[in-house]
């Protein structure tokens, strides 16, 4: 019983180390290092219509900006959004897209209808990175 448990668990902690994306950021730390990889950030919310649909299309894109950009995606319900509350206040329109390069000097808005269409905000990203 002790194997079959401690078996459980290694295969648990292998599954959460091997498959945890390499792409996962944390919004402060995407934005501290925004002036060498531009970032787009996933602002959402789960009350919000289509939030379950915005998050499928952002991460369907992911691997198409490997090394081009830092995703992140935040939900603005959870505590550790307030960084983000308190700098750039939050839309009403969850969930939308914002952009930022050059150390956040440099920043797009996308809005909820381009966020929720891959084709869309695949050519927003192409134009930012130019």
């Amino acid at each position: 019983m002790k194997k079959i448990l401690k078996l459980s668990l290694l295969i648990l902690f292998l599954s959460f180390v091997c498959c945890k994306s390499s792409q996962a950021i944390n919004f402060e730390e995407a934005y501290n290092n925004a002036d060498r990889t531009p970032m787009i950030v996933l602002v959402y919310a789960d009350w919000a219509e289509e939030y379950q649909r915005a998050l499928q299309s952002f991460r369907s894109i992911q691997s198409d900006f490997v090394g081009d950009y830092n995703f992140v995606e935040l939900d603005i319900a959870k505590p550790e959004a307030k960084f983000f509350n308190t700098k750039y206040h939050i839309y009403p329109n969850a969930p939308y897209a914002l952009l930022f390069k050059d150390g956040g000097r440099s920043s797009r808005y996308i809005p909820r209808d381009c966020v929720l269409d891959s084709a869309c905000i695949t050519n927003k990203l192409k134009l930012f990175l130019q």
